[in-house]
């Protein structure tokens, strides 16, 4: 019998975790959350990345109910903060109570507010960005998030494939492909930028900025 790729992955690494799990059921159950969350095998690339850089600062773009915030917040180090913005007040407190349940709430700080303006203030650089709000938007993100990214920082990207599950958006189908391609052509070509695809189910693009000389 062939088994998919998701099958595969959890015959390797067993079964998820009670406190996801639950979080998970809960959210998308009672709560009637939309199945928009990162799969399980993107949750652990987040953790690995955020192993890797170890950043200070961390922010995420698009909190929805909370499942890819506890994944980068399980991998800081203690004393590092993730900031998550959620436009959407009633998800944003799902994911306070779910991020309060993982005994996180420590280490991550959820803003309801809408990205672009909160960013457009003085709130310092980070050292980890993980984008996954309105795909439409993407490119208004990037612009957003790159001056804000300390040297090495990692940029990561969700639907990067643009064939995710972002029907529910306002706007059409096309309009968010167009947009999430014009924004992994532009981390393709920026100059201080390294970037690769990582072959996630929706597809992550991840991005390195490198030092200036």
């Amino acid at each position: 019998m062939t088994m998919t790729a998701s099958q595969y992955e959890r015959a390797i690494f067993g079964p998820r975790d009670p406190v996801l799990d639950n979080i998970l059921r809960r959210s998308l159950g009672d709560e009637a959350m939309p199945t928009i969350q990162v799969d399980d095998g993107a949750g652990r690339v987040l953790s690995m990345l955020t192993m890797l850089r170890a950043p200070r600062r961390a922010l995420e773009i698009g909190t929805l109910f909370g499942y890819s915030a506890i994944h980068v917040a399980r991998a800081l180090n203690p004393g590092s903060m993730l900031i998550s913005i959620e436009i959407d007040a009633r998800a944003a407190e799902v994911a306070r109570r779910n991020v309060a349940e993982a005994g996180l709430a420590h280490a991550v700080e959820i803003v309801t507010a809408d990205a672009i303006e909160y960013l457009g203030h003085d709130v310092g650089e980070f050292d980890l960005v993980f984008i996954d709000g309105e795909k439409r938007s993407y490119p208004d993100y990037l612009k957003a998030c790159y001056p804000l990214l300390s040297d090495g920082a990692v940029l990561i990207a969700d639907d990067a494939f643009g064939t995710g599950d972002y029907l529910g958006e306002a706007g059409d189908v096309d309009e968010a492909q167009q947009a999430i391609t014009a924004y992994n052509r532009a981390v393709a070509r920026a100059p201080y930028l390294y970037s690769a695809f990582v072959g996630t189910m929706a597809g992550m693009i991840v991005s390195v900025k490198r030092a200036r000389a």
